[in-house]
């Protein structure tokens, strides 16, 4: 059976910090690496230890972003450029190839790769954005996710999480009905790995989805363009539930999608 839509994460999920080295030896891959709440996470991550896959379209602001991190003293990430819109399973098989090889082996996967089109009608959005939209916020989420699972479920703390955005109503178009898929996909998932089990009867993998909520980030301002800034918080105090199911012990915890609110 279906868990709600979400569930608000607790007290202390939202006020949830990371400790130096809370971490080390941990290899994370984030999508959407340069988007808002992406880059938040990553700075996050990073000065906890982990050893990060930055994948993202842009080749320019993924090493934009890697000089940043690398100033700040985080370990060396890996950068991937990769045109998520586009991307075959051939990719993300090669992908997957080079992080066993290269970094031996895959801890947690956070999909946080989003493409907005702005609220329409569903009969005004034009058919080449509504396919980018599945793409990138669907198709390449489940892509990546089954590429990847076989490294995730060596890992003893294997994990992934999809950023959720609940926009069911009128006018959100494909960007809301993606959503609403991704939701489906992690809930899928989910149910098709309850029988995997490691020794200790714990799943032998945890797939979990994130609401953050309203942040102060480019896709917000395409979505609202009459808000002031100031009106929404920015993405780093966001961060406390994601960090929480990154950072966990044990994958007793999967299937539940958490909103911050």
């Amino acid at each position: 059976m279906l868990t709600p839509r979400h569930v608000p994460a607790s007290d202390a999920q939202r006020r949830f910090t990371l400790t130096p080295g809370a971490l080390d030896g941990r290899v994370v891959l984030v999508t959407g690496a340069t988007g808002g709440l992406g880059t938040s996470l990553c700075f996050a991550l990073a000065a906890a230890g982990a050893t990060l896959v930055l994948v993202a379209r842009s080749e320019k602001k993924l090493e934009t972003l890697y000089d940043a991190l690398t100033e700040s003293g985080a370990s060396t990430p890996a950068l991937v450029a990769l045109a998520q819109e586009s991307a075959t399973e051939a990719d993300y098989a090669e992908l997957a190839a080079t992080i066993a090889t290269e970094l031996g082996g895959l801890d947690a996967l956070v999909h946080t790769a989003a493409a907005f089109v702005a609220p329409m009608p569903l009969g005004d959005v034009r058919h080449a954005d509504w396919q980018r939209a599945m793409n990138v916020n669907v198709t390449a989420a489940r892509l990546a996710t089954l590429a990847l699972l076989p490294l995730l479920e060596t890992s003893p703390l294997g994990s992934v999480t999809f950023l959720l955005d609940h926009r069911p109503g009128a006018y959100w178009g494909a960007y809301g009905i993606s959503k609403q898929a991704v939701h489906a996909l992690m809930h899928m998932l989910d149910d098709e790995h309850e029988g995997r089990r490691d020794a200790a009867g714990h799943p032998r993998i945890a797939i979990n989805g994130y609401d953050p909520g309203p942040m102060r980030t480019a896709l917000r301002r395409r979505a609202f363009p009459g808000e002031l800034e100031s009106e929404s918080p920015p993405p780093y105090e966001k961060l406390g539930p994601l960090l929480a199911l990154l950072s966990r012990a044990d994958r007793r915890l999967t299937g539940t999608p958490l909103s911050h609110a």
